[in-house]
């Protein structure tokens, strides 16, 4: 029995190179775009189905708007910045969410801000047991 390389020639290499890095797929089939945005910034999702389902490739893009880092995530600003890119795309429910935690921030305000102050003079003196309280206190009213 003779094996038969899969690369005859060049003109197979040339030819596998296309039909994968061409901006058309080469076998028939579905492609599906979705888009949404979370606490981590705008995601992309692309999915192309050949019409006997025997191949599907799935890619998936996430960008981030403004450089926002992840310990801000919770910041009024930024929250008000994810329910407005909430809105945008329609997702409801996790607009509902986001609204309830600026509601519960913007009642709970001074107490944060009372809270976050004792947080960093626990820690300034290394009182880490009552740090560790107020942490939790925290992250209960955000």
């Amino acid at each position: 029995m003779r094996r038969k390389n899969f690369f005859n020639n060049w003109t197979d290499i040339d030819e596998v190179m296309r039909v994968f890095f061409s901006g058309e797929p080469q076998i028939p089939g579905i492609n599906s775009v979705k888009h949404g945005a979370d606490e981590n910034g705008n995601w992309k999702k692309e999915t192309y189905s050949s019409n006997d389902g025997m191949i599907q490739i799935t890619s998936f893009v996430r960008t981030s708007e403004g450089g926002e880092s992840k310990k801000d995530t919770n910041s009024l600003e930024s929250l008000k910045k994810q329910l407005q890119r909430a809105v945008d795309n329609q997702e409801f429910e996790q607009a509902v969410e986001l609204r309830d935690k600026i509601k519960a921030l913007e009642i709970n305000k001074e107490k944060i801000i009372e809270l976050e102050f004792q947080l960093n003079k626990a820690i300034d003196l290394q009182e880490f047991e009552k740090a560790i309280e107020l942490r939790d206190e925290l992250k209960k009213l955000k």
